[in-house]
């Protein structure tokens, strides 16, 4: 011992910055402030707070705890709800982030929360947190993952968005979008912004009666006061976003959105129609996740990456090449689903893959072969947070 310090074998720590309650032992990231709480420790930063207390058991029922969530917010949003992780995206762009997991000897409840663009940066500092030198790698494992790994091989969870309630976010999460029609809703009032007659075969189209059923045109066919209202984030727009799901290299639904003064223009276009509307910016993440309808509860993260070839990968009408158990099984699906994203003055992009069932996985394509590597519906909508929240870039 010296002065009154344990002797250790990292002379580095900085004693000033260690927060210890009970079993707890953890370095205080720079920038965020720890605060003593009965059994736990917060960490405080303006606007966001990480709160780690000591539980018995490394996993929760994510439905009851979804459920909790929405019985305050009814319009929340899953994202991911498998036993030692729940992600919740909030009506009024929050984010709510729990984690299971241990620190030290200490199995630890971390609940993170805040507004959903500091949201990145907040899994990053728990990330940080369980990699430090306090931590060790959780060798337990929670009930429903050794169940769905014995039967699967892939440790996929069910349970939290198959019931009523998560259905009912879903639709819930779409409620802003107030005028739905056939594909080509919104180019056809482009079309006829700025005529004040519209000749009769066009007001006559599926598409053109839908706009005057909407009262979005008039009799003869012009914009009415709502279709301009709705068209005016599209004119001179602060910036365009677009987000393409291609099914075999064709496009299947296309997302899009115009952001100006706060506001958003989204059109929606798929087999189903188009569907849009104007919306608060903030309310972006949630709308464009409801959109993708991924699957919050099926998860191969963390399982081995695999390399397939290139050739035949669309139809895959041959046997798998690979044996490798969540390929194997994400091969017999037929509609694989690549998500891509631009922004025109965005600095970040998105491109993922999606099988309805199985997952979400990053991509790389080089030399004739496509690496996928399993990730979560957690990490796909934190890529969505930094395309939509990312600056912009400078303009010449």
């Amino acid at each position: 011992m010296s002065n009154g310090e344990p002797k250790l074998p990292w002379p580095d720590v900085r004693w000033d910055r260690l927060a210890i309650v009970g079993g707890l032992v953890l370095e205080v990231p720079d920038g965020w402030t720890a605060v003593a709480r009965s059994g736990a420790v917060e960490l405080v930063r303006a606007g966001s707070t990480i709160t780690l207390r000591a539980v018995d058991t490394l996993g929760a029922d994510p439905a009851l705890e979804f459920a909790a969530v929405a019985a305050e917010d009814p319009d929340a949003l899953l994202v991911e709800g498998v036993p030692d992780r729940l992600v919740v995206l909030g009506s009024s762009d929050t984010f709510q982030d729990v984690r299971y997991a241990e620190v030290g000897l200490t199995a630890v409840r971390i609940t993170a929360r805040g507004r959903v663009r500091e949201w990145p940066a907040v899994t990053q500092v728990v990330d940080g947190v369980l990699r430090s030198r306090w931590s060790s790698p959780s060798s337990r494992r929670t009930a429903g993952d050794s169940e769905t790994a014995r039967d699967t091989g892939v440790g996929i969870s069910v349970s939290a968005s198959s019931g009523p309630t998560a259905a009912k976010v879903r639709d819930r999460a779409a409620a802003p979008f107030t005028v739905r029609g056939p594909n080509g809703l919104f180019e056809h009032l482009v079309q006829v912004e700025d005529r004040g007659i519209v000749p009769g075969r066009l007001r006559r189209s599926e598409v053109g009666s839908a706009a005057r059923a909407a009262g979005l045109t008039g009799r003869f066919g012009a914009l009415t006061a709502a279709g301009a209202a709705l068209l005016r984030p599209a004119h001179g727009p602060d910036d365009l976003l677009v987000v393409e799901c291609r099914t075999r290299d064709v496009v299947s639904r296309r997302w899009r959105a115009w952001l100006r003064d706060g506001d958003a223009l989204v059109v929606e276009d798929g087999d189903g129609g188009s569907t849009m509307g104007v919306l608060p910016d903030g309310q972006l993440v949630r709308e464009l996740l409801a959109w993708l309808d991924v699957d919050p509860t099926w998860a191969v993260a963390g399982a081995e990456p695999v390399s397939v070839p290139l050739a035949g990968l669309d139809d895959r009408e041959g046997p798998c090449p690979s044996n490798v158990r969540w390929m194997q099984a994400a091969w017999r699906v037929r509609d694989w689903q690549t998500v891509r994203g631009w922004g025109e003055r965005r600095q970040y992009g998105v491109l993922s893959i999606v099988v309805p069932g199985i997952g979400v996985f990053d991509r790389e394509v080089g030399g004739g072969r496509l690496t996928m590597r399993p990730s979560s519906p957690a990490e796909l909508a934190r890529d969505v947070v930094r395309f939509l929240t990312t600056e912009r870039r400078d303009q010449p």
